[in-house]
C-alpha cells in the first residue's frame, strides 16, 4: 500500500533548518621541518707556519598550514 501526501505544507524557518539538515566539514593540515648543519675544517702546517680554515653553515626551515571549511552545521 502506498500513501502519498498531495497537500502543500508551510514550514517555519526553524523547521526548514531541521528538514534541510546536512553537515559539511573539511579539514586540511600540513607540516614540514628541515634542519641542516654542515661543519668543515681545514688545518695546514708547514715550514712557513700554520693555518686553519673553518666553515660552519646552518639552515632551519619550519612551515605549517591549516585549512578548515565548515558549512551547514
Amino acid at each position: 500500500m502506498k500513501v502519498e501526501n498531495q497537500v502543500a505544507i508551510e514550514l517555519s524557518s526553524e523547521e526548514l533548518d531541521v528538514v534541510a539538515g546536512g553537515v559539511d566539514f573539511l579539514l586540511d593540515a600540513t607540516q614540514f621541518k628541515s634542519n641542516t648543519l654542515l661543519v668543515g675544517q681545514n688545518t695546514q702546517s708547514g715550514p712557513g707556519g700554520s693555518s686553519t680554515t673553518s666553515t660552519i653553515a646552518r639552515q632551519v626551515i619550519d612551515t605549517s598550514a591549516f585549512h578548515n571549511i565548515t558549512l551547514g552545521v
